[in-house]
């Protein structure tokens, strides 16, 4: 008889074994096939389930040079998912007694222009300052070492884009100036109080500055997909600091997720707010918090962030109420694929989170549902009515990088159905989801109509 049992428990680890075996496989596959249609060379992704690492791997080449494989100590950057960690230290000053949140940042700043003397603390973390964003503006090279003075002087002369608190567009300007804070109430330069008040006590050893100049073990050269080939990233790199100059290794980042569990690091209080909506001066709720935003995935709360540099990719997405956190760093820079990958690994984990299991559908009238259908196959085939767009939107859709994309999903066509499944108002605008199913893959699309009716945006959102 106990033989007899002995087999039964034997035969049913066996089993879980197995099953255990064949899922880590199926998410190998899914990671290169994602890998091997965008022409990533390399990936280290990560997952966290119920505060265990249970899954951290690398995949491909951190060099297409040399063929050095991507491993768990590969060194990528991380773009803006250093937001969260510049929020980070600004909190820690917060706790400190150094920083106020609703202080205006004249305070903390010298020589601020008389624009921003309404500005404050919050309003750089949540991007809704109005100040504009450096990225998009000539002179702020990191090949100029700028000192703070710089920065600000370079930045003053440009008008506020909106009364602060009234709206959230995404400035990285907000972010340096943030790094500047923490060097003025510190006293110590961004990256020697990062290293000191977080980097060193988290044990994150491989997190330091992307700067060229410095030599860093392990670290991944970065490429871009371009005329059909990958190419070296563009060396004029933009000094990015306390907006996105953070690199940092997959092990690393499963303990920045770990700190973020208990209350050692963070207090409790800190990250409720870090992880709260900010409202804007009308009352409404903005998508972000401090560093982070703050979604809804199919009724699956999701706090994350996805990075982009020349080069690179990278994301961090935390289903807080599934406790699964999938963390993705890549060495290309096409926009997107950290994020493609984590929300492909999370629904393995989470599996009602797929667009398989979306079932609501809504009803529109025959000429929304005809426009938006002629707008998606026109995507599929390359053929594009310009009169179905605005200009604005015409002209994107018939870029290099529009008409990649059209190749790119044309090897799944053809289409067999165009489903509405969310219409809603937003902003004054017709805001329509749509799934779009073909034999082999399921593609989630966001159709938005001005106030004359033309597609203002057609975006691909999610495909599986």
């Amino acid at each position: 008889m106990r033989n007899k049992l002995n087999s039964i428990v034997f035969a049913s680890l066996i089993s879980v074994v197995l099953s255990s075996v064949a899922f880590a496989d199926k998410i190998d596959d899914r990671v290169k096939m994602f890998m091997a249609e965008r022409h990533i060379p390399g990936a280290a992704v990560a997952v966290v389930k119920n505060g265990r690492v249970v899954r951290m791997k690398g995949y491909g080449v951190a060099s297409l040079e040399f063929g050095v494989p991507v491993t768990t100590e590969t060194v990528f950057e991380i773009g803006s998912v250093s937001k969260q960690m510049t929020a980070a230290g600004i909190m820690l000053l917060v706790q400190d007694g150094k920083v106020n949140l609703d202080e205006r940042i004249s305070k903390y700043l010298p020589n601020t222009p008389e624009a921003w003397k309404d500005v404050t603390v919050r309003h750089l973390l949540t991007h809704t300052s109005g100040i504009k964003s450096y990225t998009g503006l000539d002179g702020f090279d990191l090949s100029q070492r700028m000192s703070m003075a710089d920065f600000i002087r370079k930045l003053s002369p440009h008008p506020l884009e909106f009364i602060p608190g009234e709206k959230n567009i995404y400035s990285n300007s907000g972010f340096n100036l943030l790094a500047y804070i923490i060097e003025t109430q510190s006293g110590k330069r961004y990256f020697d109080f990062m290293r000191e008040r977080i980097f060193i006590p988290l044990g994150m050893t491989k997190t330091a500055d992307r700067d060229p100049q410095f030599v860093i073990p392990l670290r991944a050269n970065g490429y871009e997909w371009r005329d059909n080939r990958h190419n070296g990233r563009d060396g004029n790199l933009t000094d990015l600091m306390g907006a996105g100059s953070i690199v940092s290794t997959i092990n690393d980042m499963t303990k920045w997720e770990a700190a973020l569990r208990g209350d050692k690091f963070l207090s409790a209080e800190s990250k409720k707010m870090i992880w709260t909506q900010f409202t804007f001066n009308n009352g409404k709720l903005s998508p972000y918090g401090f560093g982070w935003r703050i979604s809804d995935v199919r009724g699956h709360k999701l706090i994350g962030h996805t990075g982009q540099t020349a080069g690179f990719g990278a994301a961090i997405f935390r289903y807080v109420d599934d406790d699964v956190t999938v963390i993705v760093l890549t060495n290309l820079g096409e926009t997107g694929m950290g994020s493609l990958i984590a929300a492909d690994v999370a629904k393995q984990y989470i599996p009602n989170m797929s667009l398989k299991a979306v079932t609501t559908r809504v009803s529109a009238d025959p000429a929304v549902t005809e426009k938006l259908s002629a707008a998606i196959r026109g995507r599929f085939n390359g053929s594009i009515d310009d009169q179905l767009f605005t200009a604005q939107l015409a002209r994107s859709l018939n870029a290099q990088r529009a008409k990649d994309l059209s190749a790119r999903i044309r090897q799944f066509a053809p289409l067999i159905s165009i489903e509405i499944v969310k219409r809603e108002n937003v902003d004054g605008k017709d805001t329509i989801t749509c799934i779009v199913n073909t034999s082999q893959r399921i593609f989630l699309w966001k159709v938005v109509t001005d106030e004359s009716g033309k597609i203002a945006e057609l975006s691909l959102d999610e495909e599986e």
